[in-house]
Order: C-alpha cells, then structure tokens, then sequence
C-alpha cells in the first residue's frame, strides 16, 4: 500500500455496498471527545472506520447496520472483501453488525 488507508474513502466504498445501512462509529461520541480533548468552537467527527497499523500489518475495522432484506452475514462478507480490496495482503478485517434494520 503506497499510501495510508483514508477512513472516509473506505466509508464511502462500505456505503455503496448493496445490504448496508449505515455506518456507526466504534466508540461513543463522548470518549471520543475525552480521547481528543475538548477545544472550544471545534467540530470533532468521529472516524466510522478504524485503521490502525500494527507490527504485522493494519487493521480495519467497521461497525455497520445492514438492511432486512439483505443476509446480515452475506453482507458483512461483501464489506469485508470490499475492504481487503483496498489494503495490502496482510492486513486484518474485522466488520461489525451492530443493526439489522
């Protein structure tokens, strides 16, 4: 991978996947506001993808709603190739089905 994996660009790619909802964040807005530290008049948004680089390769990872008229797994799986499609060959999926709506 010859450049860093952007966390919009892959939200983006997630969100055109047939079976998906939407996108959640992974923590809670209110950690993610103490992690960051709280500046007066900023707008924080919160990253919906989490990549991170670890000694043996990055890691994804995304927390989604699919719809009901789509396989909850089937769709977890499409997002999960959709994101190893984007990444080197050593990095680790993880996809998250936080809602089935």
């Amino acid at each position: 991978m010859s450049t860093p994996l952007d966390s919009e660009h892959l939200a983006a790619r997630i969100l055109a996947i047939s079976g998906v909802a939407e996108i959640f964040p992974l923590s809670p807005p209110i950690s993610q506001l103490s992690a960051a530290g709280i500046r007066a008049r900023s707008t924080i948004r919160p990253d919906r993808i989490e990549v991170k680089e670890t000694p043996s390769g990055a890691r994804i990872t995304a927390k989604i709603a699919t719809t009901a008229d789509q396989p909850a797994r089937e769709t977890a799986r499409r997002v999960a190739d959709a994101l190893l499609a984007e990444a080197e060959p050593d990095t680790t999926v993880s996809v998250k089905i936080a809602r089935i709506s």
